[in-house]
Order: C-alpha cells, then structure tokens, then sequence
C-alpha cells in the first residue's frame, strides 16, 4: 500500500462515504449464544384439533391423547474475519498525525466492517443459511422470478405481501430490502404518478436503520445494489425470523508493537447469520435469475 507523504497537508482527513447498518435491527433476540459457537433452537409442534364428544362416558371427552412433540434446530457460527494493520512512526508524523490508532478502527468499522456484514447477512437470508429444505414444500417461500417494471411492481409486490399473509406470516414488522435501482421503479410507478401521490409517509416507530417509506405495510430499505446477492431484486423479511449471532468483536490497539516503531491495530469478528426453521415462510426473496416460479 502507497504512503502519501506531503511537505504539508490538512489536518483533516478526505472521509469515504458510508452507510450505517442496514440490518442490524431485524433479528431475533431470543436466543443466548454467549460462551458457546453452537446453539439448539427447540421448537414445540403443534397438537391436533379434534371434535369433543361431549356426550361420552367412557374415556376422555377431548379425545385421543397426544404426546407433545417436538422438534430442533442447530446452529454453528462459522465466519471468522480479522484485519491487521501497522502505523509506523515515520508515517505517522509525517501526515499530522491523521492515521491515529483510535480513527483508523473506527473507519475500518465504518467503511469496512459493516458493508461486508451487512452484504454477508443479506447473502444469508436469500440462501435460507440454516434452513433444512428452504424453498421446498414446508422449508419456505420459492425464490420467484420476477421481471419488474415500473407498471407491475406495486402490483408484484402487493401480491407476494398477500402470499405472506395467505400463509399466516405476522404481518408486522415486514422489512422490504429492495435494491437502490429497483426503487426507483417503485417511485415511478404508474398508480403512484398517476394518482400524483408518493409512497406511504414514515411513522414515528422506525424498524430498521434506512428506512424511507411505507408500502402496503412494508418497511422500504432500498439498499445499495452491489449488498445483494447475484439476482436478487428484493426481499421481504419478518423481523424476527433470522437470528445474527455476533461471538467475537475485538478492537484493539497495541502501542510500540516490538517488530516496528510504532502501533498496530487489529480487529476480529466472529458472527454468522440464520434463517430460524419454523420461520422460514418470513422470508421471500424475488429474483430475476432462472430457476424460479412467477
């Protein structure tokens, strides 16, 4: 990596721009990971619904008797990342101090950290990482393939928002991920010009970070392009219904490191992201890519 010197130079540093955390708000909470990479998510299933025989006399009245099942899901963290990086004295003097050990974490976290989280979670989500048959009868919803324009998509979307209702998903607390390309479409679209109104104002209660509207009840976060996976135009997603374990955050400063004059700073993070099993059915994810259902 180049070290600009300069005779003389600002004290301030040129920022890159950034985004906070687009996802960071849409997790289950539920469930404890602390001293352990692994966690069991028990689920209990559901008893039958029988006729009561009101007018019987021998035997139970409520039917016959069922034993409570259950079922579980297991879950290993598995993404381990780190960075590692020195400030050399000479350097360091030699910019004014603008490399200063506690900004450099803090732009790498910025600028670093939470894009490639955030990119890896949506990555997760559209995979159904956790999953045990997502996508098939029972394991949650088919990536639809999709050819939006901006005359069909309030409709589309309208429509995959009803499937999630069809299948008695909680319909609050639904966050539209959808890229930055793809709202435009929805800003655009001809009910909306045509009836010289906009998408649903913000309420007071924001769900998550980047939220910019309403739509049929969703939460709109357009998010930049290059965060989706290859494919994916949009996703619904029930908060609640993925889990985003997060075991190891080390931020570090080591001052006079032995093997350079100066400091090096370190970061690592182990986290993962997952699709909780009896929740899958809160995740549709619509594609333009071949191989699925319209």
């Amino acid at each position: 990596m180049a070290i600009n010197f300069a005779s003389k130079c600002s004290p301030k540093v040129a920022e890159a721009f950034y985004k906070e955390s687009l996802t960071e708000g849409i997790f289950s909470k539920d469930y404890d990971w602390t001293g352990v990479a692994t966690v069991r998510i028990n689920s209990i299933d559901v008893l039958p619904m029988q006729d009561y025989d009101w007018d019987k006399t021998d035997g139970s009245r409520f039917g016959t008797l069922t034993e409570l099942g259950d079922s579980y899901q297991e879950l290993t963290v598995n993404r381990d990342r780190s960075f590692n990086g020195s400030i050399d004295k000479r350097n360091n003097t030699s910019i004014l101090m603008q490399k200063a050990a506690g900004k450099v974490i803090a732009r790498q976290t910025r600028e670093a950290v939470i894009p490639e989280v955030d990119q890896y979670r949506l990555a997760a989500i559209a995979a159904g990482n956790g999953v045990t048959g997502f996508g098939s009868t029972g394991g949650g919803f088919l990536k639809y393939n999709v050819s939006l324009t901006k005359s069909n998509i309030l409709e589309t979307l309208m429509t995959h928002n009803a499937e999630m209702n069809n299948a008695l998903v909680p319909r609050k607390n639904r966050v539209l991920f959808i890229k930055e390309t793809e709202y435009i479409k929805c800003k655009l679209a001809d009910q909306i010009v045509g009836a010289n109104t906009t998408l649903e104002s913000l309420a007071k209660n924001i769900v998550v970070n980047g939220e910019v509207g309403r739509l049929d009840g969703l939460h709109i976060v357009p998010v930049p392009d290059s965060y989706m996976p290859d494919g994916v135009l949009y996703m619904i997603v029930l908060k609640g219904a993925c889990v985003a374990p997060k075991k190891i955050e080390t931020m570090r400063i080591i001052p006079d490191h032995p093997d350079i004059d100066g400091h090096v700073v370190q970061g690592r993070m182990l986290y993962d992201c997952f699709v909780i099993q009896k929740k899958a059915n809160g995740i549709l994810v619509a594609s333009s890519a071949a191989g699925g259902t319209t």
